[in-house]
C-alpha cells in the first residue's frame, strides 16, 4: 500500500500509535533498588526489590509486566538485555518508581557479543521504555555502543510492533560505526536469516547528547541483502517527536526504510564531528545532515528546529531528501546557522515538497542554500523565507542539472543581504516570489516583486518559538500578492488556515489589519483642494471631478512623491464615445508615470508606462467599457509588480523587468476625452 498524501501519513501514524483496545493481562510488577535490593528477594515489592540489572535480564517477561528502577539509583557497569513480549493492550513497561532523579544505567565497557548497550530489546514486541538516564562514558575499547538498542536478528527475527521509548536521557555514549549512538532500531542479518520489520514505533521526549555515531536512527540490512524486500517499509507508523539531539559525531535524526514516518517538534544542534570525545577509534566523518529520510515514502518532517550542522567534506544541511525518497514533505521547520546550506536533494528522488519553512543565516559551504544532485527529480519549494546577512556567496536557489526533474520556486521570500545570487536556467522555475537585496533582478520570474517584505524583525529569530520575526507587517507587498497552491497543507507556519484572502508570499498568511487610508476625496464639497492640474479643464462638483477639454492630455495629481506600495482606487466615467481615461500612479512628472486606463475604442483595459516622455503599452486585456457609465478602477502596486482591476475583477498582473518608477504621487488622466472621476481612495 502506498500513502499518497501528508494527511494519509498522519492518519496512519495515529492508528498505529493508538491500536484497538484488547483484554489487558494483569502482569507482575518487579522493582529494582541499586542500593538496598537483593537478587535473592522476590523482586515483586519495593521492600523486596532486586539489586542488579543482571537479575532482570535473566527473567523472561510477559504481557502487562512492569520493571521499575528506583529513582536516584545508579547501576554502574551494568546493562539491561530484556526478554519476552507483551501483547496488544498489555505492553511490558520499563520505567522508574519513587521520587528523585531518573535512575542511571552506566554500562561502561560491558558488552554482549562484542556490542555494548544500556538497554537492549531483541526480537520482541509491545514494550514501553521511559524515564531512564543511560551513559557509558569514554572507554578504551573499540566497539559498537548504543544507549537504547532495538534489534531484530537471527532465528527469532520477524515482524515486531509497538516499541515506545519516552523521556530517556542518553549521553556520553561513543560507538565505533554509524549503526551506534543514542537510540537505534536495526533490522540486521544476512540473506540466509529472517528479515525484521517494525510497526508502531514511538520515540518521544528523549534527549541524546554527546554521542557517537548517530543520535536517533532506524536501519535495515535490506539495503545489502538481495533476498530481503523491505527497503522502503521496514518501519511503518514511526513517530519521532519532541526529542533534543545535540553534539553528535554523525547525523542527528535519520529515518531509513520508512513508510510515512512522522518526525516533528525535534531540535538538533551541533551535528557532525561535534562531540567532546577525543577517542582515537571514532570513525572519520565526511558528510552529515541534521534530520532526514533515506529510502522513504510519504515522510513528514514538521515543526522541527536544526542549527549548527557542520559541513565537513560535504553536505552539512539541516534537511535532506536523501536517496530514494518520494512524495515527502518538510514543512513548518526553522533552521539557522547550518554550514552547508538549507536543503540537500539527492539522486533518485521525486515529487517532494519544501514549504512554509524559515531559514535564517544558514551558510552556503555546499554550493548554496540548495544542493540538488544532477539526477534529482521534481522538487516544489513554496512559501518559505530565506534570510541571509552573513556574506554568503552561494546561490539562494538551486536546480538539478540533468533531465530528470525541475525545482519549482513559488511564493517564497528571499531576503538577501549576502552576496549570493540565484540559479537560472530551465530547471529552475520561478513564480510569484519576492526578492529583496542583492541580485534581486536575476531570476526570471514573470510575477516577482522586488521590494522590502516588511518583516516584523528580520534576522531576529532566536529559535522556532520566536519565528514571529518573519510575520508580515501591515503594508507588506507580500500580502495578498501570491498565487494559490493546490494541496498546500492547509495552514501557514503559524497555524493560520489557508487562505484568508488572496494567498500571501512567505510563511505568514496575514489576516491584514484594516488598511491605512493615505488619501481620499469624494469631491462632495465641490472642492479640489490638494489637487494640481497639468493640462485640461478641471472642475469639482458634488458629482465628482470633471475634465471637459475636448483635445490633448489632461492630468490632475495629488498625494506624496514618496508613495511606493499601495492600493489606489477611483470611479471613472468616460463621457466621450471612443475616448479613454484612467488612473496615474507613481507619478513623478508629466513624463514619468504608470497609467491604467479604460479605452472605449475596442473595449480594453490598458496599462502603460511613460519613462523619459516615452509612453509604452505594457499590458492589456479585453473588458466591457460603457461610455456614460461609471466603472471602478483599482491598482495595487508592490515593488515592480502591478495588479489592475475593473469593477472588482482582476484584469492585469504585470511585473516590470526593469527597476524604474519606484515611487510617486497618484493622479487622473484623460486624452482628448471628457471624463468624470469620483471616490478616490489610496490605502496602504
Amino acid at each position: 500500500m502506498r500513502i499518497r498524501s501528508v494527511s494519509a501519513a498522519l492518519a496512519l501514524a495515529a492508528v498505529l500509535l493508538h491500536p484497538l483496545p484488547a483484554s489487558a493481562a494483569a502482569g507482575t510488577t518487579y522493582y529494582l533498588d541499586a542500593a538496598n535490593g537483593s537478587d535473592a528477594a522476590s523482586g515483586t515489592s519495593e521492600t523486596s526489590a532486586w539489586r542488579t540489572l543482571a537479575k532482570a535480564s535473566a527473567q523472561t517477561f510477559g504481557p502487562g509486566d512492569r520493571i521499575l528502577l528506583k529513582a536516584g539509583g545508579i547501576w554502574s557497569g551494568q546493562y539491561l538485555d530484556l526478554r519476552g513480549s507483551g501483547a496488544a493492550g498489555a505492553p511490558i513497561v520499563l520505567d522508574r518508581y519513587g521520587t528523585g532523579p531518573k535512575p542511571v544505567i552506566d554500562f561502561a565497557d560491558t558488552a554482549v557479543g562484542g556490542e555494548g548497550f544500556g538497554v537492549r530489546l531483541r526480537n520482541v514486541s509491545y514494550w514501553e521504555i521511559g524515564n531512564l538516564e543511560i551513559t557509558s562514558g569514554e572507554q578504551p575499547t573499540d566497539r559498537r555502543r548504543s544507549g537504547v538498542l532495538v534489534v531484530g536478528e537471527g532465528t527469532g527475527a520477524g515482524n515486531f510492533t509497538h516499541v515506545h521509548v519516552r523521556n530517556v536521557d542518553v549521553h556520553d555514549v561513543f560507538g565505533t560505526d554509524r549503526r551506534t549512538g543514542g537510540i537505534n532500531f536495526h533490522a540486521r542479518g544476512t540473506d540466509a536469516q529472517p528479515e525484521s520489520t517494525w510497526s508502531d514505533v514511538l520515540i518521544e521526549g528523549n534527549t541524546v547528547v554527546n554521542v557517537a555515531d548517530t543520535g536517533i536512527q532506524t536501519m535495515t540490512d535490506a539495503f545489502f541483502n538481495s533476498s530481503w524486500t523491505h527497503r522502503y517499509d521496514a518501519f511503518s507508523g514511526v513517530v519521532i517527536r519532541n526529542n533534543h539531539v545535540e553534539r553528535v559525531h554523525r547525523d542527528g535524526i535519520l529515518v531509513r526504510a520508512g513508510r510515512a514516518p512522522l518526525v516533528e517538534y525535534n531540535t538538533t544542534s551541533k551535528i557532525g564531528a561535534s562531540t567532546t570525545s577525543t577517542l582515537p577509534y571514532l570513525d572519520r566523518i565526511a558528510v552529515v545532515a541534521a534530520q532526514w529520510p533515506y529510502y522513504a515514502t510519504d515522510a513528514v518532517f514538521q515543526y522541527n528546529e536544526a542549527s549548527e550542522t557542520r559541513r565537513l567534506d560535504g553536505d552539512g544541511q539541516p534537511w535532506d531528501f536523501d536517496q530514494f525518497v518520494y512524495r515527502s514533505v518538510y514543512q513548518y521547520n526553522y533552521s539557522h546557522d547550518n554550514e552547508g546550506g538549507t536543503l540537500l536533494v539527492m539522486n533518485d528522488t521525486d515529487d517532494n515538497v519544501f514549504r512554509y519553512n524559515v531559514s535564517q543565516n544558514d551558510l552556503d559551504r555546499s554550493t548554496g542554500a540548495f544542493h540538488l544532485i544532477s539526477t534529482a527529480g521534481d522538487l516544489r519549494v513554496y512559501n518559505n523565507v530565506f534570510y541571509r546577512s552573513q556574506g554568503q556567496t552561494g546561490p539562494l536557489t538551486g536546480a538539478a542539472t540533468g533531465a530528470n526533474g525541475k525545482a519549482y520556486y513559488t511564493n517564497n521570500i528571499f531576503y538577501n543581504l549576502g552576496n549570493g545570487g540565484y540559479t537560472t536556467g530551465g530547471n529552475a522555475v520561478y513564480s510569484h516570489n519576492l526578492f529583496y537585496g542583492n541580485a534581486a533582478s536575476t531570476p526570471s520570474d514573470p510575477n516577482k516583486i522586488i521590494a522590502d517584505p516588511r518583516f516584523v524583525n528580520p534576522g531576529g529569530a532566536t529559535g522556532r518559538a520566536t519565528a514571529d520575526a518573519y510575520k508580515l507587517r501591515q503594508g507588506s507587498p507580500a500580502i495578498d500578492s501570491g498565487v494559490a497552491v493546490t494541496g498546500n497543507g492547509g495552514r501557514d507556519f503559524f497555524g493560520t488556515t489557508l487562505y484568508l484572502q488572496a494567498p500571501d508570499r512567505g510563511v505568514h498568511e496575514s489576516a491584514g489589519a484594516a488598511p491605512v487610508v493615505l488619501f481620499s476625496d469624494d469631491f462632495a464639497d465641490g472642492d479640489a483642494a490638494g489637487w494640481t492640474t497639468a493640462g485640461g479643464t478641471w472642475s469639482a462638483t458634488g458629482g465628482g471631478y470633471a475634465q471637459t477639454a475636448a483635445t490633448g492630455e489632461s492630468i490632475a495629481h495629488a498625494g506624496s512623491a514618496a508613495w511606493s506600495g499601495h492600493s489606489y482606487q477611483a470611479r471613472v466615467r468616460i463621457d466621450t464615445a471612443g475616448g479613454n481615461a484612467g488612473l496615474l500612479f507613481r507619478y513623478a512628472d508629466s513624463g514619468d508615470f504608470y497609467h491604467f486606463r479604460l479605452n472605449d475604442t475596442g473595449d480594453r483595459a490598458e496599462l502603460y508606462k511613460r519613462v523619459g516622455g516615452t509612453l509604452t503599452l505594457v499590458a492589456s486585456a479585453a473588458t466591457a467599457v460603457t461610455a456614460g457609465r461609471f466603472h471602478t478602477l483599482r491598482v495595487t502596486v508592490a515593488g515592480n509588480n502591478v495588479k489592475a482591476f475593473v469593477d472588482g475583477a482582476q484584469k492585469l498582473d504585470w511585473t516590470n523587468p526593469a527597476t524604474e518608477l519606484t515611487a510617486g504621487r497618484i493622479g487622473l488622466r484623460a486624452h482628448s476625452t471628457a471624463a468624470v472621476f469620483d471616490d478616490v481612495a489610496v490605502t496602504e
